[in-house]
């Protein structure tokens, strides 16, 4: 059987890891104002929070894979999301305003494609989208870096 870690350990073993690592870091839960698109949010602060960030955010993905590991979730609303310097939640607001330009795309020429986005980023779209009626979206390509077409339903 599979060992699962409370929601509510989760800050304090991220601190004890990052420090392992000789990093100065924070960890607590915030809210996104969006619990349904970025529920149980994670923000990372603290002199050493912007070395995960450092080029693309592989560091900060890596860390946060091991911590979805250690929780042994599989539901998306019960998992961990690390933000730092609030990226994430920006990169969100973001998404969240491209897919309802997408949608009006959509509506006007049938339908519209998003490049290169990651699983995070095409849930956030496709529950966006959801809330439409008239379109529906689907994710093409194969890997975790797909891109993502927004239609207008037949």
């Amino acid at each position: 059987m599979r060992r699962t870690t409370p929601i509510q350990e989760i800050p304090e073993i991220t601190m004890k890891w990052c420090a392992y690592l000789g990093f100065d870091i924070e960890a607590k839960f915030e809210q996104s104002g969006n619990e349904v698109l970025f529920p149980n949010r994670m923000t990372l602060t603290g002199p050493d929070a912007s070395f995960l960030l450092s080029g693309k955010p592989q560091a900060l993905d890596a860390l946060q894979f091991l911590l979805h590991e250690a929780q042994g979730e599989r539901d998306d609303s019960r998992l961990v999301y690390l933000d730092v310097q609030g990226a994430r939640l920006f990169r969100m607001h973001e998404l969240v305003a491209m897919a309802n330009m997408a949608a009006k795309k959509a509506r006007e020429t049938g339908n519209y494609v998003f490049a290169s986005l990651t699983p995070k980023e095409r849930r956030w779209v496709h529950l966006t989208i959801t809330g439409e009626s008239d379109l529906e979206t689907h994710s093409e390509g194969v890997g975790a870096i797909k891109s993502l077409r927004v239609l207008r339903k037949a």
